[in-house]
């Protein structure tokens, strides 16, 4: 299983397990695996790797939003995206095995315990899983703009204390106690996403490394801001059920609320140009024009 969707996962789980739905969610990616093995054409189509992604996990989502709990299917989605088809099988059972693991840190009285250990990549790739499923939850832009600055903040305070730092590392000290330290620290002071963000740090093995990777986590929040932000080139304007309709579509795409920017352009002729983060969608009749003038070009 990807490091990303590791992250991922621990914060659908999380979640689940403040909202004391944590054996629901365990039990909905279990019946999702059954699924997933007895049913050869949803195998099929899930592992192909020729079918685009984003139609992929469109499918699984139409088939099961409302019959396993979210926490349960986004993990699942979110690996359909980013993990190659052929390995989907095999993530999906590793899911099913992490989500019975936060069950029984649960029931032990340790619901936030260390991650297992990997390198710096891979640490890093499990925080940038992580912060995609937390930013996926938050529902303004404006919001996330606050989580940079905590965050920018927060590494700035740890940078300037060796001696935190030191102590949020000690491997000696149960990994609650050391969460709680930090907690005691800033909870008052920050939103409650960054605090888990922070937290998380720590439980990828990287509090002494604990400025970087709160400067990465800065990072993030600043790309995510830039795919809540979409960009729309229309000959016309558009009107209110269009850019709802527009919008709404954005927002399945990917996986956040859009804010549409819609600028007049008379040079697309006809159709949109959408330009979401690093995402070009250009369907407009300029480039179905040009696409056509290249392909006769070509065969000349």
């Amino acid at each position: 299983m990807l490091e990303l969707i590791r992250g991922y996962a621990s914060a659908a789980f999380d979640g689940a397990e403040r909202a004391g739905r944590l054996d629901e969610v365990s039990t909905g990616l279990v019946e999702l695996a059954r699924l997933f093995v007895a049913s050869e054409p949803l195998r099929t189509a899930l592992a192909d790797g020729s079918i685009p992604a984003t139609d992929r996990r469109a499918v699984l989502e139409d088939l099961l939003s409302g019959k396993v709990p979210e926490e349960a299917l986004a993990p699942v989605t979110f690996a359909v995206e980013t993990e190659r088809a052929s390995e989907l099988g095999k993530t999906v059972e590793r899911l099913v095995e992490a989500a019975e693991l936060a069950v029984a840190g649960a029931a032990a009285g340790e619901p936030l315990g260390a991650e297992p250990p990997a390198g710096r990549t891979g640490a890093y790739d499990r925080i940038g899983g992580f912060a995609e499923r937390v930013f996926e939850k938050v529902a303004q832009p404006q919001v996330v703009d606050t989580i940079e600055d905590e965050l920018f903040r927060l590494a700035r305070i740890c940078e300037q204390s060796p001696a935190l730092r030191e102590a949020l590392g000690d491997g000696s000290v149960p990994m609650p106690r050391r969460l709680a330290v930090l907690a005691d620290l800033v909870e008052a002071q920050v939103r409650p996403e960054t605090l888990w963000l922070a937290q998380y740090v720590i439980r990828a093995g990287r509090a002494r490394d604990l400025p970087g990777a709160l400067d990465h986590l800065v990072e993030l929040a600043a790309a995510d801001r830039g795919r809540r932000v979409a960009e729309v080139h229309s000959a016309v304007p558009l009107d209110e059920a269009e850019r709802d309709r527009l919008s709404e579509a954005l927002s399945r795409i990917v996986r956040r609320p859009v804010e549409l920017r819609v600028l007049i352009d008379p040079s697309v002729i006809g159709g949109v140009s959408i330009e979401v983060g690093n995402t070009l969608i250009d369907g407009t009749v300029r480039h179905r024009l040009d696409e056509l003038r290249e392909s006769l070009s070509l065969g000349a």
